[in-house]
């Protein structure tokens, strides 16, 4: 191989190695959804097309009111499946944190008239929405 193929070559490597490194660097940096022990709550529901973004713009205002309100710390966010029913995602530090905040929620009665609102704009009751959590290993 002549001189300047080597450099082509060696640069190509040096570019595949570096490019390979920063992908992988930036992998590790990439924390997992939920650490062992925690839970995932998901919410769905069905709600007319017409709906969604009123029913979405109520869940931001039940989680700005949690976030505000509720004595048990975890996050949610809000959202449309790709099957286009809308609810959240909720992570909890644990089952018995999860188990507080659906007390809390349960027994708040801002929240409940919330949440009923949520489901009356897509024409459900509150028992309809799908509620199912993960707990992560």
């Amino acid at each position: 191989m002549n001189r300047s193929k080597r450099i082509w070559s060696g640069l190509a490597t040096l570019a595949m190695v570096t490019t390979g490194s920063a992908v992988v660097a930036h992998h590790e940096n990439i924390e997992p959804v939920a650490k062992p022990g925690q839970v995932i709550v998901t919410y769905r529901g069905d709600c007319p097309s017409d709906a969604i973004d009123d029913a979405i713009a109520l869940i931001k205002e039940a989680i700005a009111y949690e976030r505000k309100n509720s004595p048990i710390l975890y996050t949610s966010s809000p959202g449309v499946w790709t099957d286009g029913k809308i609810g959240a995602v909720d992570l909890h530090e644990s089952k018995a944190a999860m188990e507080k905040a659906f007390a809390w929620q349960a027994a708040d009665e801002k929240w409940s008239a919330m949440y009923a609102g949520i489901a009356s704009r897509c024409g459900l009751a509150v028992e309809d929405f799908e509620v199912v959590s993960l707990v992560a290993r």
